[in-house]
């Protein structure tokens, strides 16, 4: 008999099955059924799923979050990779914070199922930032060679007032500086009196390696602003010796004799004082084209220099120093003569008018050490500093006016220590009065009419420690001015009080040179009609310089 293999039987017989039961007999092995469809995966995108923007905090950009393959009750949380570049609300409204790249991330309430939008932000602004230091470090010079650092009318002032040269005279250490600039920015200001240094920087995030040099207290942003295409270019400055003394006596004041006849002011010209031998440093906004103003020709000009790092030339912009300035130096009888119009000056540009942020206190403290540095003897200050910055948490409150918090404030102080005479407008806001006018040291004017009425927007007030300011008054409304044109024209505001009674203060001191600096600061204050019964918003009122001369002598005859 033929053998047949097991297999070949099997699968004979099952050819003679009936179809129904091979299906039985298919099942029955153990075959399995076929899955059912898988379920779509939930996935989740973001619209757009990229951002390149230029930095702008104050708007936002929304991002729309679509899920696909879900229940509909899914929630999503929004977070950012990096806060400091990028900020996400729980909507979606994306704010763009600093120049960088972070993901802003969309995740479902898994916590694992998620979508990122890449967010790349460009930033066409620089910053400014006030480095605080610990100290100030180990100087390059020596007090015992002061010629090194201050000038030699800087010297004599501190030897006839017997004033001593210390360690505040010495600049902040070369290797403070060196590792400041080794970490990046350009150094746009230095105070050796306060021990800050200022840094303009396109990098927000340096503050981190600022912070971290361990010479470093504090770092805060005092400026941010459109980057220059260009680094500032330089200005070399020529001093312009003029030709400013003169005979006439009585003098045709032109159209600055309400200016002068206001205070009395010229009892002290008819005698001979017109500011010769003082130097006066004018801290202002700008004198443009103050060179070439034929009212401006003969006058002395020492020096002229900007301390604001994108306007290097003190002539090249704004109207407001040359107002000031007109007001003490223009000496053109018949036309118009300022109170001082024999003294020397220095231009100092420091306000930048384009913005108001705290960098203008960095400048204006950089000015008046340089003016120490260079021996001038009065300082007048058409400028204050209150409540007006655009950074919030920069602005000041009246409690801060007690004459030794805010930073001009301070450095003030520093000054007048030095035997520098300062003269500070009162402000226009009809308040308080700001830095650096709050300082006890800082003879503070407000403004009157030609007869002595106060002018309306003139500041004033007790100071947070009781102190009355301003001190004094001075014209302020049709007070005569020369323009940048030239041409004389009637200007009101503190800003013109306080030059006439700066040159007129730098007269006196000129006639009466045994004065200190505080002696001069109570003289004024006791020449004014009010000085016994000070009201606000007079102080102590007008000043006279007649009264100013008696009470001066008086004290110069006993030294």
């Amino acid at each position: 008999m033929t053998k047949i293999s097991l297999s070949l039987l099997m699968t004979a017989k099952l050819r003679t099955l009936p179809l129904y039961l091979l299906l039985i007999c298919f099942f029955a092995t153990g075959c399995k059924k076929t899955d059912s469809p898988p379920k779509p995966t939930t996935t989740i995108a973001i619209n757009p799923s990229s951002l390149n923007v230029v930095k702008n905090p104050i708007y936002s950009y929304r991002l729309e979050a679509t899920v696909s393959n879900g229940s509909g009750s899914e929630q999503i949380t929004w977070s950012s990779e990096n806060t400091r570049i990028a900020t996400v609300t729980a909507n979606g409204l994306v704010s763009c914070l600093a120049a960088g790249q972070t993901n802003i991330v969309a995740t479902l309430t898994d916590g694992k199922t998620f979508a990122k939008c890449k967010v790349t932000i460009t930033d066409e602004n620089d910053y400014k930032y006030r480095l605080i230091l610990k100290d100030k470090g180990t100087s390059a010079y020596s007090i015992n060679k002061p010629s090194e650092f201050l000038s030699a009318r800087a010297i004599e002032r501190r030897r006839k007032r017997n004033i001593p040269i210390d360690g505040t005279d010495l600049p902040i250490s070369p290797d403070y500086i060196k590792a400041i600039k080794q970490v990046g920015g350009v150094i746009v200001a230095q105070s050796k009196w306060l021990n800050t240094v200022s840094v303009n920087t396109s990098d927000q995030f340096l503050v981190d390696k600022y912070k971290a040099l361990p010479f470093v207290k504090d770092v805060i942003l005092v400026w941010e602003g459109p980057r220059l295409s260009t680094p500032p270019a330089k200005y070399n400055d020529i001093p312009q010796p003029g030709s400013n003394q003169t005979a006439n006596t009585p003098l045709d004041y032109g159209a600055a004799t309400a200016n002068i006849s206001t205070s009395n002011g010229q009892v002290l010209h008819n005698k001979g004082f017109k500011g010769a031998g003082i130097d006066i440093a004018v801290i202002d906004a700008g004198f443009i084209n103050l060179k070439t103003n034929p009212a401006f020709n003969n006058i002395s000009i020492k020096g002229a220099k900007s301390f604001v790092y994108e306007s290097p030339d003190p002539y090249a912009i704004d109207n407001h120093g040359v107002w000031v300035t007109s007001c003490m130096a223009v000496n053109k009888p018949g036309t118009y003569v300022g109170t001082a119009p024999e003294a020397n000056y220095w231009l100092f540009h420091t306000e930048d008018a384009s913005t108001e942020y705290p960098i203008e206190e960095d400048y204006w403290v950089n000015a008046i050490e340089y003016a120490d540095s260079v021996g001038v003897d009065i300082v007048n200050s058409s400028l204050t500093y209150t409540n007006g910055y655009y950074l919030t948490e920069a602005r000041y409150k009246f409690e801060d006016m007690d004459g030794k918090t805010a930073m001009a404030t301070r450095a003030a102080n520093v000054a007048f220590n030095k035997g520098i005479f300062i003269v500070c407008c009162a402000g226009n806001e009809q308040q308080w009065v700001g830095t650096p006018a709050d300082s006890p040291d800082v003879l503070t004017v407000g403004a009157v009419n030609y007869t002595g009425i106060i002018v309306p927007i003139s500041s004033f007030g007790i100071t947070v420690d009781g102190r009355v300011k301003p001190d004094i008054v001075a014209v302020g409304i049709g007070a005569g001015v020369i323009n940048p044109m030239g041409v004389s024209e009637e200007r009101m505001g503190t800003s013109y009080s306080s030059p006439i009674m700066c040159g007129l203060a730098a007269c006196l001191w000129q006639a009466y040179p045994k004065l200190t600096n505080r002696d001069l600061l109570v003289v004024l204050r006791k020449s004014a009609n009010k000085y016994n019964n000070p009201v606000m918003p007079y102080g102590y009122g007008l000043a006279d310089m007649q009264k100013a001369m008696d009470f001066a002598k008086t004290i110069s005859d006993a030294k």
